[in-house]
């Protein structure tokens, strides 16, 4: 028979043992959860790895957010094992859309490319190489064909640096040249300088024999005995000073014939520098007006505009004349892009860009801003008058019928107008009309508002 006595040891060590079950539970629940903690944290880095990896950390993720079993732990550890694994041999990015059956259609890929046919173009001798590789990009490529239109952009590219390397040389030896005939001009000078002080010095020594024949002669007539000696020693003195004139006259004639000869040659080098330099200057020009050109459209650039509207400004404050700023863009022109391609909208913004180019004054001025967005200054013109003259050319986009691949696009540009005053700089100026231009899209588009 068991006493109480006997089973009080037994009951203290239930109780210990309860108490250290219990103890050790806390534990591994605050184990567990901190264990949770990093396998969340060390899912989050590890994310943007590989896509399938991606997929099995995220399940992960969801599986640790709740309580769970070692059993479903178990079934996620054989394909996030896999998907680990893959890391080690990563698949090369595909080209093509797999849907396409190998067809690479990315719009974007074919916009960069027809961005870069569009600064090759800058150079007259790759036009007509950029274009046909243009029409290549007008439709889907195949992956078969990616490769010879990359091959072929940088056999063009190449072509260009070699062109501009050329032309640099050119530039260089032409300079070059110009230096050497400018040593030319230099040495002429100080040839000429040379010839002055010889003929200034045979001067002075024509002078001195001519002053000391005439002393001497007087002398002679002082102290001649007789008439004949008189006319003797006369006629003697006369001789010599005959003979310094003509040796004068020969001196003279010499440098004026080596003078002569030396400006003749010098008026053929005058005559050559200058050719090569109004050559060197209309090549300087055409370059100057290419880089202010918008490769795409034909008008004015950006930095085109940014001296304009400085020169604008500079005479607004001169001559106090009426002077309006409008920026237009083009409205849904994303949704043109994405619905009919970039080589669309390339048409469309050029097709903008001439409507503006054949509607605006000779005084008035018209650039590509940038993107799908234009900016216009019009001279001696107030706010009322640029609002209707801006609602003709809006009007006029609007009708215009276009088309592309034989589906319809239509076409409206918005407008903000502002006019400038003494105070403005480029910046406010623009911003203000820019702020006009967003009310315009915010109230409908397709519409000119002013400010």
């Amino acid at each position: 028979m068991t006493t109480a006595t006997d089973t009080d040891p037994w009951r203290t060590k239930y109780y210990d043992s309860l108490g250290r079950l219990e103890e050790q539970q806390l534990q591994f629940r605050a184990m567990e959860t901190a264990l949770k903690r990093l396998v969340g944290r060390l899912c989050t880095a590890a994310l943007g790895l590989a896509p399938p990896l991606d997929e099995q950390l995220r399940k992960l993720q969801a599986v640790i957010r709740r309580e769970t079993t070692a059993e479903e732990l178990e079934k996620l550890t054989p394909a996030l094992t896999e998907a680990i694994g893959a890391l080690d041999h990563p698949l090369p990015p595909p080209l093509t859309n797999p849907s396409d059956d190998g067809v690479a259609s990315d719009e974007r890929l074919r916009s960069i490319l027809g961005a870069l046919l569009l600064e090759l173009r800058r150079d007259a001798e790759l036009v007509e190489q950029a274009d046909a590789l243009d029409q290549k990009l007008s439709a889907a490529l195949t992956s078969e064909q990616l490769p010879d239109v990359l091959a072929t952009l940088t056999d063009m590219v190449g072509k260009r640096i070699q062109h501009i390397e050329r032309a640099k040389e050119e530039i260089e030896a032409l300079l070059g040249h110009m230096v050497g005939k400018l040593d030319e001009i230099g040495q002429f000078v100080a040839e000429q300088h040379q010839n002055q002080a010889q003929s200034q010095a045979s001067s002075e020594t024509l002078n001195t024999q001519l002053v000391g024949e005439i002393k001497a002669m007087g002398e002679t007539v002082e102290t001649a005995k007789d008439l004949l000696q008189i006319r003797h020693q006369v006629r003697s003195r006369m001789d010599a000073i005959d003979k310094h004139l003509k040796d004068f006259r020969q001196r003279e004639a010499t440098f004026a014939a080596a003078i002569s000869t030396r400006n003749e040659q010098m008026r053929s080098r005058i005559l050559e520098l200058e050719a090569e330099a109004r050559r060197l200057q209309s090549q300087l020009q055409d370059e100057q007006r290419a880089s202010t050109l918008d490769v795409l459209t034909g008008i004015p650039n950006r930095q085109a505009y940014d001296k304009r509207v400085d020169d604008e400004l500079h005479r607004l404050r001169r001559f106090k004349q009426a002077t309006c700023l409008a920026v237009w863009d083009v409205d849904h022109f994303k949704r043109i892009n994405d619905t009919y391609g970039h080589r669309a909208g390339d048409r469309v913004l050029r097709v903008v860009a001439d409507c503006f180019a054949s509607r605006i004054r000779s005084t008035d001025f018209i650039a590509r801003y940038g993107g799908e967005e234009f900016v216009m200054i019009l001279p001696g013109t107030h706010l009322e008058d640029a609002l209707r003259f801006g609602e003709q050319i809006r009007t006029a986009i609007a009708e215009i019928g276009f088309h592309f691949r034989g589906s319809p696009v239509s076409i409206t540009i918005s407008s903000g107008v502002t006019a400038l005053s003494p105070d403005d700089t480029a910046g406010t100026a623009f911003d203000r009309a820019d702020k006009a231009l967003y009310r315009a899209k915010q109230e409908g588009r397709n519409r000119c508002v002013t400010v």
